[in-house]
């Protein structure tokens, strides 16, 4: 289990710096460079926009499993850490069961827009991306996703311990 637990580590540990150090980065510069072609040369990049709006979409895509890995969605911690450990628990294994059955039907639609997009070859209008690689990247962040909640769904059931809580376990680079 811990081999599996570094995998996914190393996986959604070095989307997140993907998105972060290089994908953010590129889109701020853009926007400025843009922006400054537009007010002072009167030239804009017509397709700064579309590549902006996809790019936001991949930082998403890739930085969600890492939020997920250090257990960082939104939920109310202070009824959460009021509740008896049993309890606890219990409310992990709906959540993980919601978590799963989400990011399987997200996963599933991407997947189906994925082959529709790529048979018929559709590009984006201006930037000239395939469309399809945004549905690629949707379908792979559903599938890491799945397989993190199946693996935090058997440590949780079975008491294998802190597999959801990576960050305080040591398995840090």
């Amino acid at each position: 289990m811990e081999k599996v637990e570094k995998a996914f580590l190393f996986i959604s540990r070095n989307l997140d710096r993907i998105g972060g150090l290089i994908v953010l980065p590129a889109i701020s510069i853009i926007v400025i460079v843009d922006v400054f072609k537009r007010y002072a040369l009167n030239d804009p990049w017509i397709w700064s926009l579309e590549f902006n709006e996809w790019m936001l979409l991949l930082i998403f895509a890739f930085a969600i499993p890492e939020c997920t890995r250090q257990n960082g969605h939104v939920r109310m911690e202070l009824l959460i850490s009021n509740l008896p450990k049993r309890s606890q628990e219990a409310m992990d294994v709906v959540y993980i069961l919601c978590a799963i059955s989400l990011f399987y039907l997200l996963g599933f639609h991407a997947w189906e827009e994925f082959h529709f997009d790529y048979e018929l070859g559709r590009i984006t209008e201006f930037v000239r991306l395939p469309i399809w690689g945004h549905h690629l990247a949707i379908f792979g962040m559903c599938v890491i996703l799945i397989v993190y909640y199946v693996l935090r769904l058997i440590a949780t059931i079975f008491n294998f311990g802190e597999f959801s809580r990576t960050e305080s376990i040591g398995l840090e680079e």
